[in-house]
């Protein structure tokens, strides 16, 4: 019933996980209706969505959600708000984040004179050597990566959740001043001229004049 008039095929498929139909502006607006209407409080949903972030900068790629799912149960976590969060890392996330640990690692083993493995000092000769031999390359500035991604996996952590739970709560306050104001729209409607208030404050609607009546 619901499913396509012409099915896809694998390239179009494969398309679509890279780069999504109707774009990432879509998605991502989509990804933040969904988590602001959540079910639970803005503090386990802040913590979800933060450690979703979190491990994205991680550069063991396939145990992300796995990493977060646990983080966020052990930590009381909404779980499903974790799920949206690790879409923050993906094919297109992913090179820009593995240079950032790469760089930020190497500067910091190097500032206490610890021995590292460069692979290039800038995001252009790194990228190359990144997309040409992803897993070999992770290898050797494994130790730059790791102490880079525990660094800015804390920073995201915290502005994660800073944001996602001043979003959830400002949606909440909002939606709840506007419920207030339709009930109280009910129970007090607006005045017309036919409208008539008598001395204990009953609201009654005046009738009209009757002209089908005659003498």
């Amino acid at each position: 019933m619901f499913q396509r008039r012409k099915a896809r095929s694998a390239s179009e498929q494969i398309r679509s996980v890279v780069w999504p139909d109707r774009g990432f502006g879509r998605l991502l607006s989509y990804i933040i209706q969904r988590v602001r209407r959540m079910p639970g409080s803005p503090t386990s949903i802040a913590v979800g969505a933060a450690w979703g972030v979190a491990v994205s900068f991680s550069p063991f790629i396939g145990l992300h959600l796995f990493a977060g799912l646990a983080l966020s149960y052990l930590t009381r976590g909404n779980m499903l708000a974790c799920l949206f969060g690790t879409f923050v890392g993906n094919p297109w996330t992913f090179p820009l984040f593995f240079y950032l640990d790469y760089a930020l690692g190497t500067f910091l083993l190097q500032l206490f004179g610890s021995t590292i493995s460069l692979a290039g000092v800038s995001f252009a000769e790194f990228i190359p050597l990144f997309m040409a031999e992803p897993v070999a390359l992770t290898g050797e500035v494994l130790k730059q990566l790791i102490v880079g991604a525990v660094v800015l996996g804390c920073i995201a952590w915290f502005a994660s959740f800073g944001v996602v739970f001043w979003a959830v709560s400002g949606w909440r306050k909002h939606r709840s001043a506007r419920l207030a104001a339709a009930r109280d729209r009910r129970r007090n409607p607006p005045l017309n001229a036919n409208t008539t208030v008598d001395d204990k404050g009953v609201v009654a609607q005046r009738s009209g004049p009757n002209f089908g009546d005659s003498d």
